[in-house]
């Protein structure tokens, strides 16, 4: 999962050529010297490597356990 992320985030280029632009990315991440097609694809490759990472170290539980927290009020 975490070469998965890199992978997404070193060719973020080449996937959008292949899958095209999002409008809603190109609407709420656009500006700056990146399209915003471009800077989704960076943001999901670096959530999957710190996904990744925290699953690799045994330390999921640093998401879970707050986000059952916040939906179930425990």
């Amino acid at each position: 999962m975490v070469l998965l992320g890199i992978a997404c985030m070193r060719y973020s280029v080449q996937i959008t050529n292949v899958t095209g632009r999002f409008d809603f990315a190109e609407k709420y991440l656009a500006g700056g010297l990146m399209s915003g097609t471009y800077t989704f694809y960076k943001l999901l490759g670096l959530g999957l490597t710190i996904i990744g990472a925290l699953w690799f170290f045994g330390l999921t539980d640093v998401i879970t356990t707050p986000l059952a927290h916040m939906l179930v009020g425990k």
